[in-house]
């Protein structure tokens, strides 16, 4: 997938969560260059801590809304926690609210390795 539709459909994904009640707290598309594949880590609500829980949900909308995520699969979402090193690093140097979109290089900041990516959102 491109990264205009990867902005898209995660856009898209973000909208359709925060008016199912499960509006995400950040949400990175992040690519793995071993197998040239794109996943969108969420940070879900603070309330929602269990992984079954949060893809059983995730999955929920998006097949509730097939026709607006077409492109878009509970493959391709990873249940992400707020204390992840690499979320804590980003949250230190972006904030990106409603439809942003801030493309990042794999790079080293603070001793953490952030990988290649999309921050779509990022607001707690």
């Amino acid at each position: 997938m491109d990264q205009s539709s990867l902005v898209a459909s995660g856009h898209q994904l973000i909208d359709v969560l925060t008016k199912a009640g499960i509006g995400p707290r950040a949400a990175v598309w992040v690519h793995n260059t071993d197998t040239d594949t794109w996943r969108l880590w969420i940070v879900p609500p603070e309330e929602i801590t269990d992984k079954r829980d949060f893809y059983r949900r995730v999955s929920e909308v998006i097949s509730k809304n097939r026709a607006n995520l077409p492109n878009l699969n509970i493959s391709d979402t990873e249940f992400i926690t707020a204390d992840n090193r690499v979320i804590q690093a980003l949250r230190r140097i972006f904030r990106v609210k409603e439809f942003g979109a801030i493309m990042i290089s794999s790079t080293m900041f603070n001793g953490v390795q952030l990988p290649d990516g999309i921050i779509l959102l990022m607001d707690f």
